[in-house]
């Protein structure tokens, strides 16, 4: 059931994370048919993809291709990714494990290859998570559900269409909750699955809130807690239902069964997992198909209706081969040995028995475990080693949250009679051994409790002290962060008073001096000549106003952010003057992290030395080269133009100008140029 929820979670899922801002089947077809090959166009195909998974899955499988072959021509990586994500979860869901696992290969490729987006990383670790829940390897998806919390709440924070990315984060915060479930760690599931809900509630995403209801209900329901279980189960039911969601209502029905299977009335479990079976088998649904056989196979046992119970759980068996899961395999053949055995008076196979329950625990799969647990138990005690019996029942009793079951309590009753009539003497040599063991525990203890006291004391002591030493370091760093940020920001303002003083005032004031010319009887064209320079100043005024305005805008302190407004610059500077250029990118620049007044030395830099080379160097060629290494960051710009000598330069060129910016960084400045041999500048900067 666990497994089963968290395969449709994962649809769910993908459902809101390729479709964003909804659009109806028409649209989507609609943008589809102008065939613009472009990202638009994948978009709505991966849009309609998810749109028929639900109702049509052959359909959502041809949409799927068609996008995967559009986003691979048009080098769309991020829809591409979407696409392999759609492709390795639907077919997963229909049994085809070995080409899940090979759209998962693929989709590791793109989330491991230089440069890739923090979606298509999203991408991957979601459909991974998902993929190593079906094949029940809990204890392996449970670091890439909880990588795809980190980067939804990451999307959350930035991204531009907030209900989308609470819906999304609400998503993940449901497939980790209901990781947690299969895992049997219930309290932990409880906290994200409510997390959930109330995100899908903000956002009025009524199959999330369906989903999280049934994982609550999966929660309750293994605590014991059976009236909430109904509760939470019979909504999300009705949720399902209203929007015509079929896999969803097949898991509902499902746990309705499992409910009333807990409860021991094995006839209404028997009837909502026949209806629930009828769903999956309609849908396609291989591994939910051979998890619902499977639980009917074993609720006819319970029943000691041993003909069903072998048949349903030899369907399991081959439902379970050909989905691939090997844990619900090993399950089904550890069941069906102990309902052969009762049928031909034989006893189980202890090794089946073994195997089973080793392939449980290592993947973390807690049903298993005690359905193991007590198939072991049972066997030991047919074959007489109540010893072993025992030890299998108290694993079963310790390890289930639900300890208010009366037949468990009464099987353990039983052995334990059984064993100690066969064990008696043993028992009582034991017993005097305790006694002694008793007596000097006593003597020991008595010994040692005024050092335990005077330990407990000093311990608390040695934690209060802790506590309070964390507070004052708390506290001072704090004070001394509020110091830093009041420091930086006086720094911020002085050099925003300066520029606007030195930059745009003086301009500004000669735009007041040529206003007042102009307005002046004047020669034929001086009027002209004044209102032209007045344009010139007043666009320089911009232009500085929006160079100013960026820098300190936290939006943009990003290299990325950088690297776009360099780009720009040089595209309207370089291309109308018939300049061709070409930026060169080396070493891990996306983790270069520049303050507010470093990252505007480093642009005005880099636009004075571009606007030297477009207006004085006559050059055809210009390269721009940046790179990280080894602690620094260099920038390199050369043209292949007429060059000139350094010490011969005219003053207006900028030179002085940058060479002061260069020990603002606290970087070295080269500039390399002769006659005839183009102008190299060179800037490193220790970062």
């Amino acid at each position: 059931m666990k497994k089963m929820l968290c395969c449709c979670c994962g649809i769910l899922l993908l459902s809101l994370f390729v479709s964003g801002q909804e659009l109806s089947r028409d649209s989507l077809l609609a943008i589809v048919r102008k065939n613009t090959q472009d990202a638009a166009e994948a978009k709505a195909m991966v849009q309609l993809a998810g749109t028929y998974r639900l109702v049509d899955v052959p359909k959502s499988f041809a949409w799927w291709y068609e996008a995967i072959a559009l986003s691979k021509r048009i080098n769309d990586t991020l829809h591409l990714s979407h696409a392999y994500n759609g492709m390795a979860n639907s077919k997963m869901h229909i049994g085809s494990r070995d080409s899940a696992m090979y759209y998962l290969s693929l989709l590791q490729k793109l989330a491991e290859a230089p440069g890739a987006t923090r979606d298509v990383k999203a991408d991957y670790h979601q459909t991974a998570g998902a993929i190593y829940e079906l094949l029940s390897q809990y204890k392996t998806a449970l670091p890439f559900r909880l990588a795809a919390l980190e980067d939804a709440v990451f999307v959350m924070h930035k991204e531009h269409d907030p209900p989308f990315a609470k819906a999304y984060t609400a998503g993940q915060y449901l497939n980790v909750g209901n990781t947690y479930n299969a895992m049997g760690e219930y309290r932990n599931a409880l906290t994200y699955l409510l997390e959930g809900l109330t995100l899908f509630e903000e956002t009025g995403v009524e199959r999330g809130v369906a989903y999280c209801y049934q994982g609550i209900s999966v929660s309750f329901s293994e605590l014991g807690q059976y009236e909430k279980a109904f509760d939470y189960t019979y909504k999300g039911l009705a949720l399902k239902r209203k929007i015509n969601d079929l896999r969803g209502i097949g898991t509902a029905l499902k746990q309705l069964g499992t409910n009333f299977r807990y409860m021991g009335k094995q006839d209404s479990a028997i009837a909502y997992y026949t209806q629930a079976l009828k769903v999956f088998q309609t849908q396609k649904m291989k591994v939910d198909e051979a998890d619902q056989e499977f639980d009917l196979g074993t609720t006819y046992s319970d029943k000691h209706d041993l003909a069903n119970a072998q048949l349903h759980l030899t369907n399991a068996i081959t439902v379970a081969a050909e989905a691939g899961d090997s844990i619900r395999f090993k399950a089904a053949n550890a069941a069906l040995v102990g309902v052969r055995a009762q049928l031909k008076g034989e006893e189980r196979d202890e090794n089946k028995l073994m195997s089973s329950l080793r392939a449980s625990i290592e993947e973390n799969d807690r049903q298993g475990e005690l359905a193991n647990y007590q198939y072991l138990s049972q066997h030991f005690e047919r074959t007489k080693h109540y010893d072993k019996a025992l030890e299998y029942a108290k694993l079963y009793y310790n390890t289930t949250d639900t300890l208010q079951r009366s037949e468990i309590k009464l099987q353990l009753s039983r052995m334990e009679a059984q064993y100690n009539i066969d064990k008696k003497e043993h028992e009582i040599r034991l017993l005097k051994k305790d006694q002694e063991l008793t007596r000097l525990e006593v003597q020991r203890q008595r010994v040692i409790v005024e050092s335990q006291k005077a330990f407990e004391w000093g311990a608390v002591i040695f934690v209060i002290l802790l506590v309070a030493i964390g507070v004052i370091v708390v506290n001072r760093n704090r004070v001394v962060h509020n110091a830093r940020r009041m420091v930086e920001m006086e720094k911020m303002r002085n050099n925003i008073a300066r520029d606007l003083h030195d930059d745009i005032g003086s301009t500004l004031t000669s735009i007041n001096v040529l206003s007042k010319v102009a307005l002046q009887p004047q020669a034929d064209g001086f009027m002209e000549h004044s209102l032209q320079k007045i344009k010139d100043r007043s666009g320089a005024i911009m232009e500085r106003m929006d160079d100013i305005v960026w820098a300190i805008n936290p939006q943009n302190d990003t290299m990325e952010q950088l690297l776009m407004r360099m780009k720009e610059f040089a595209a309207e500077l370089l291309e109308p003057s018939n300049i061709r250029y070409r930026f060169e990118e080396e070493g891990d620049l996306g983790t270069v992290r520049l303050d507010v007044r470093r990252r505007r030395d480093l642009y005005l830099l880099f636009k004075e030395a571009v606007n030297n080379a477009a207006k004085y160097s006559q050059c055809s060629n210009l390269t721009i080269r940046l790179r990280q290494e080894r602690g620094s960051l260099q920038m390199e710009i050369s043209d292949d133009g007429k060059g000139f000598v350094t010490g011969e330069v005219i003053r207006g060129n900028g030179l002085n100008n940058m060479r002061e910016r260069a020990a603002a960084m606290a970087g070295k400045i080269w500039i390399d140029s002769a006659v005839g041999q183009g102008t190299r500048i060179v800037l490193d900067a220790a970062l």
